[in-house]
């Protein structure tokens, strides 16, 4: 192959090249942004299957938001709100690059053919490792990824990297159509409302669309969590499949009636996700906007 035609299919490759980076900074930008307010979250979803934590032995340590994150504070100091980032940013930078890559190419798709590429991509264990991470508070088994993976591999094998991993598969999908669905109706709704096109339509449009999506997907999002909790250090496995999962989290849902509402998070969440390639895309696409989602 001549210099020039290598030189030339560089050249061609950059834009698709920029499409992905934009997504994936994206991702890692809007989820390192909201890290305190996931930290809680998942504590507050995975609390249940760790009642030798409770204080007094009957409450959950972690009812309420402010609370939480003061108790994070005084027991692990600042650098415990951002406790497993590392996994997150691991496991975002490769997710939004494809959600936002694929869905600019679905659209070119629909546009020049009228049909939708078909591609499945899943970095399930990262997000499993991610969820460890940021369950564990004073007392620490796993000491950062590499030592999640070897120390999980070894008590649960090979498979309790996929913990929960058929809630993801089954939320997924709805997950991906009703953030990029919602995502477009808020644009239209506020552009109807006199929002100009740009940044602040997507920062709204975003945070509307996160929250919704995850207002309607929270409860599989939950079962998710503690699904991949199941086997920590080797321990007896809490739920044998994710019906018991699902029966004992209704069943402590309607005895406590509290947590946080995961949507809080994805609200801000959405506004870093949206805004952020919005931004990058415009020196890429001339101002054209590739939504993606942070599930």
């Amino acid at each position: 192959m001549e210099q020039s035609e290598l030189r030339q299919r560089l050249v061609d490759t950059l834009p698709e090249l920029k499409k992905v980076v934009a997504g994936g900074v994206a991702g890692c930008v809007s989820k390192t942004a909201v890290a305190p307010l996931s930290r809680v979250t998942v504590l507050m979803q995975v609390q249940s299957m760790r009642p030798h934590k409770f204080s007094d032995g009957k409450n959950p340590n972690n009812q309420y938001l402010w609370a939480s994150l003061r108790k994070i504070y005084l027991e692990e100091g600042i650098a415990g709100f951002w406790r497993g980032n590392a996994a997150t940013c691991l496991h975002r930078f490769p997710y939004t690059s494809f959600t936002f890559y694929a869905n600019a190419a679905a659209r070119e798709a629909l546009e020049r053919h009228g049909g939708l590429p078909e591609k499945v991509c899943t970095f399930h264990p990262l997000d499993v490792i991610k969820t460890r991470l940021m369950a564990q508070t004073r007392r620490e088994y796993y000491s950062g990824v590499p030592d999640a993976a070897r120390k999980i591999c070894r008590d649960e094998g090979a498979r309790g990297l996929y913990r929960g991993i058929g809630v993801s598969l089954c939320s997924t999908t709805p997950s991906i159509a009703i953030n990029f669905t919602a995502f477009e109706e808020f644009k239209s709704l506020f552009s109807k409302l006199g929002l100009e096109p740009g940044v602040a339509l997507s920062l709204c449009s975003g945070a509307c669309a996160g929250s919704f999506a995850s207002i309607v997907m929270f409860p599989l999002d939950l079962v998710r969590r503690q699904m991949q909790m199941v086997g920590v250090g080797g321990r007896p496995l809490v739920y044998a499949n994710v019906r018991q999962a699902i029966r004992s989290v209704f069943i402590t849902g309607v005895r406590r009636r509290r947590g946080c509402p995961l949507w809080w998070l994805l609200g801000p969440c959405h506004h870093v996700l949206y805004a952020e390639p919005a931004d990058q895309q415009e020196m890429v696409r001339g101002g054209a906007l590739v939504p993606g989602l942070m599930p």
